[in-house]
């Protein structure tokens, strides 16, 4: 596949209203999509910050696979996508990865993976790393992707 990066959000919501997100971004990024499925390959989409707004959008273009920064996301409206796209995990680097324990981090991973996995959408295990994380949570993320299969 191909990986698109682009951060549209916000804590909070997108960085410009949704209807100018649409009118500008959307048919460019319509064609680019295209062009890449004509290829036969996937096409993969980043964004941190809240996307709510154009997921909808996003599958409908063709998206995927979406790395979305989903702790910053109503979680049960993010979970109406589950199924529609693959979501590419982005576990909470703020507030969970760098400060709970290692049991603690495995629950969180076991819900996400829940929440957003089903066999017509799935799951792409993945989590970044920074200095601030503990070894032993790097071990029980690892070891939640694993055990959750």
């Amino acid at each position: 596949g191909l990986h698109f990066a682009d951060d549209w959000g916000t804590q909070r919501q997108l960085m410009i209203r949704p209807d100018q997100w649409r009118s500008f971004f959307k048919p460019v990024y319509a064609e680019m999509f295209s062009k890449v499925k004509s290829a036969g390959l996937d096409v993969w989409f980043h964004s941190d910050g809240n996307i709510l707004d154009i997921i909808p959008d996003l599958i409908e273009l063709g998206a995927d696979v979406l790395n979305c920064q989903a702790s910053v996301m109503d979680g049960e409206e993010l979970k109406t996508f589950a199924g529609q796209i693959a979501f590419r995990t982005d576990i909470d680097r703020q507030k969970v990865m760098p400060f709970v324990s290692p049991a603690e981090l495995k629950e969180y991973i076991f819900q996400l993976f829940h929440d957003l996995g089903t066999a017509d959408g799935g799951i792409v295990a993945c989590g970044e790393i920074s200095e601030d994380v503990p070894l032993e949570n790097i071990r029980a993320m690892y070891e939640a992707f694993v055990e959750f299969r």
